[in-house]
């Protein structure tokens, strides 16, 4: 059994690659040597998994291959996702999720109340400021965050702050609520890209991230919409960095991630 064989110390793992197709191979033999032997323990599933932090790096993540032939994904599926990713449709839901990266990136619910609160530190407060900016209501937007960052960028290449997100705290951070028993909370965090160099590098923080089933579609998704901010920027495409904080290969696809 897996439990049964000796556990390495619980650290992140440095992947580095020139492509997508390589970095996932070199990533899941890593984490198959070097993971942490961890048992999750969750009301939908429990079961044993090769888990522990992972930084992945890729030099050029538009070379070939971007998928490998090993990977669990063919070419139609990962260009779908990212079609799906950059472009949306709304009568889908990925993987019968209640979210889509789609609706939390490009329609993000937003509160204008909130905009303005950040100074905000007392319930008092709080209740005159609400008051004084819409009577007591919240006043909700929807927010095209790729939109809001390209527009950073072209007004600005050296700008820091374009940063995407996907977490809502009020409903993410309810997991044991009745209204949250059997949803999920998005894997992806954070989008964070950088002009350097005339390039648009991407940089990505996920919760949590199924390394041999799912990294492959995500990153190809994630690395294209990093290619369709370029693009709308007139620049080229740099590196792109993934960091999972949870990475993991689950035990019912040990022999296949062996195979790798």
């Amino acid at each position: 059994m897996s439990h049964e064989v000796p556990n390495v110390p619980y650290q992140p793992l440095i992947v580095k690659g020139e492509n997508l197709g390589q970095t996932w191979e070199n990533a899941v033999r890593m984490m198959m040597t070097q993971g942490y032997n961890r048992f999750v323990k969750a009301p939908e599933y429990q079961t044993w998994t090769k888990d522990s932090p992972m930084f992945i790096t890729v030099e050029n993540p538009m070379a070939s291959p971007r998928l490998s032939p090993k990977a669990p994904i063919t070419q139609s599926m990962a260009d779908e996702y990212a079609n799906s990713l950059i472009n949306g449709h709304t009568n889908d839901k990925e993987n019968s999720f209640e979210y889509t990266y789609y609706a939390r990136l490009r329609h993000y619910p937003d509160c204008m109340i909130r905009a303005g609160a950040p100074h905000v530190s007392d319930e008092h407060q709080l209740k005159e400021y609400i008051h004084k900016v819409s009577q007591g209501k919240c006043v909700m937007q929807r927010l095209d965050q790729v939109e809001e960052v390209t527009k950073i960028f072209k007004k600005d290449p050296t700008r820091r702050t374009a940063v995407m997100h996907t977490w809502i705290p009020f409903r993410d951070l309810a997991k044991f609520t009745p209204e949250r028993i059997d949803t999920s909370s998005p894997c992806l965090v954070i989008m964070h890209p950088q002009v350097v160099e005339n390039k648009l590098h991407m940089n990505v923080v996920m919760k949590t991230n199924d390394l041999y089933s799912a990294w492959a579609g995500n990153a190809y998704a994630f690395s294209a919409l990093q290619k369709y901010i370029a693009d709308q920027l007139g620049i080229g495409v740099g590196h792109y960095t993934h960091f999972s904080v949870s990475m993991q290969v689950y035990e019912e696809v040990y022999e296949a991630a062996k195979g790798v």
